[in-house]
């Protein structure tokens, strides 16, 4: 003989908790807090950061790239997101020779020790907004010979 119990209870109980757990975590901002949105970007390269435990130091930086300007062969030793905001920069890796160019609103992910260049080979100045995740130890950027013709 099957019997059928009512799960009626069960869903009405966990209605309860997620209606409570979402006002207990949803509160409004109090005094005078402004936010400014530094930049946005999207990408649809796979993005994956572990630091394994190890203290990790996070540095936002804003680079602003002249007409001309290269950053010179170099890579990072943690990954690297970065949000153009205006113009545009062309990155070439060491392992694709092939220049890509990145515009306003789009978002470029480096792994760390990805040896690289970036240029604004443009007429008008390139502005990024950079983030680096790496081990607190560590510099921010390590030269790398030239990978490219």
């Amino acid at each position: 003989m099957l019997k059928y119990t009512s799960m009626l209870p069960v869903a009405a109980a966990m209605g309860v908790v997620l209606a409570l757990a979402g006002s207990a975590s949803a509160t409004p901002a109090e005094g005078d807090v402004q936010r400014t949105d530094l930049a946005k970007g999207t990408t649809d390269t796979p993005i994956s950061i572990a630091t394994f435990g190890e203290e990790t130091a996070f540095y936002v930086q804003s680079l602003v790239l002249k007409p001309g300007a290269s950053s010179g062969w170099h890579a990072h030793p943690g990954p690297e997101q970065s949000v153009i905001t205006e113009g545009t920069v062309f990155v070439q890796t060491a392992a694709n020779c092939v220049p890509t160019a990145y515009s306003a609103g789009q978002t470029v992910f480096l792994p760390g020790g990805v040896a690289h260049v970036v240029r604004n080979t443009g007429s008008e100045d390139a502005d990024v907004v950079v983030t680096y995740t790496l081990p607190a130890d560590r510099t921010v950027r390590d030269d790398a010979p030239a990978a490219c013709p």
